[in-house]
Formats: structure tokens, C-alpha cells, sequence
């Protein structure tokens, strides 16, 4: 494994959700899917999975089995030959098991360290009480802020500032989370939508973050990324 972590030999991706029916709110129960293509001609071994590390198919779409984790985890890294590395596909979705004519699940973005940024800005997040929206942040952790905190700022579209936090990052890969925005700072809930900042507290950090929408009628999980 720390052969697979040297960068000059292998890619690095996030898997911010790797979950197997684990139960959540409104009777709903949760498990990701995560499936892979190669489109090169190259063979491109990916770890760790959780029969073993392997060689995938070349130009076969496959199911990658990945470890399941607790639903407060933190997500996981993957690690993939950097030698056709740009020709490889994922696929993360997230299904609600508990209703059988849910839709095709939600797909969930599998993030290359290049979308990691100093800051993220997230627009347009309901905060009415018909949705449960839920922030999650990541860090690199060669890129950390320099006491492990990051600010986050709630706005009004027109950037009227309504909340300002601070959260520790924790594990790995280095994560922190709000799962109900409306919940911890309900004075957002004066206005319809806002727009969340997340960066560094102090120092730099390379950061990846997105907010979860679930309709609490429905469980139809809506996305916000950057």
C-alpha cells in the first residue's frame, strides 16, 4: 500500500461516500455502488479493494468492490496507475434500498486531487424545512490548514453574512461534517437559499466539500458541488 501511495507512479481519488445499507432518517437505507472502466490499452491496477488489489479488465465496465464504512466516515482514498490513468471511468452512485421505485440513485462525484482547492464556494443551498441539507468538507493531508480548522461562512445570495463556524478536520482522509445546515444555524432558515464558503482557518489547505439535499417526502438525494 505505500508503494500505491507514491505519486509518481499512482493517481489518488476520492470516494467521498462508501456506505452498505446503513439506516438513516424517514426509514430510508443507504449503500453506494462504485463501478470502473478502462478505456486504455494498458492495463491500470487500482487499490485497495476489499476482496483484493487487483487488475481490472481492460475496456470491460466492472464492479469494483471497495470497503463499506460507518456512516460518519470520512469517505476514502483509491489509488490507480498513473500510466493511463486519463482513460479510466468511475461511476459512484447512492441508492435509497428501503424504497424499491426509488430512481437510478444519485450519482456522487469521485474526485482527482487536481479539483482540491485552497477554498470551495457552494451556491444555491435550500435551507427550507422540507430538505435536509448536510455539508461534508475533505482534505488532502499533505495540504492541511495549519491547526487542522476550517471556517466555514454561510451567506445570503446577495453576501449578507448569516453564520460563521469554525470545524476540526479529523481521520483520513482528513474530514469534518454538519449533516443538518438548517439545524445548527436556523437562522438561515430566514432565507430561502444560501451560499456556503469553506477554507483554511489558518494557512492553506487543499479542500474538497459538497452538500447533500434530501427531500424528506421523497429521500431523493440532490447534490450541490463546487
Amino acid at each position: 500500500m505505500a508503494l500505491a501511495q507514491d505519486p509518481a507512479l499512482f493517481e489518488r481519488v476520492l470516494v467521498p461516500v462508501s456506505v452498505t445499507f446503513v439506516p438513516g432518517a424517514y426509514g430510508s437505507l443507504w449503500s453506494t455502488e462504485l463501478y470502473y472502466r478502462n478505456n486504455s490499452d494498458r492495463p491500470v491496477a487500482v487499490f485497495p479493494l476489499r476482496v483484493s488489489d487487483s487488475v481490472p479488465s481492460i475496456r470491460r465496465t466492472e464492479r469494483l468492490l471497495i470497503f463499506a464504512l460507518p456512516a460518519h466516515a470520512p469517505g476514502q482514498f483509491l489509488y490507480f496507475d498513473r500510466d493511463g490513468g486519463d482513460e479510466v471511468q468511475f461511476d459512484l452512485r447512492l441508492f435509497n434500498r428501503s424504497d424499491p421505485r426509488a430512481a437510478w440513485g444519485t450519482k456522487l462525484p469521485v474526485v482527482r486531487d487536481a479539483e482540491f482547492a485552497p477554498e470551495v464556494s457552494l451556491i444555491n443551498v435550500p435551507t427550507g424545512s422540507d430538505f435536509r441539507s448536510a455539508l461534508r468538507i475533505y482534505a488532502l493531508p499533505e495540504a492541511l490548514p495549519i491547526d487542522d480548522l476550517v471556517r466555514v461562512r454561510i451567506y445570503t445570495h446577495d453576501e449578507r453574512l448569516l453564520a460563521d463556524t469554525v470545524l476540526r478536520l479529523q481521520g483520513l482522509p482528513k474530514y469534518a461534517q454538519i449533516l443538518s445546515l438548517a439545524d445548527v444555524f436556523p437562522e438561515i432558515r430566514d432565507v430561502e437559499r444560501v451560499r456556503v464558503h469553506v477554507e483554511a482557518n489558518a494557512g492553506e489547505a487543499k479542500l474538497w466539500a459538497f452538500v447533500s439535499v434530501t427531500a424528506n417526502a421523497t429521500q431523493q438525494v440532490s447534490l450541490v458541488t463546487p
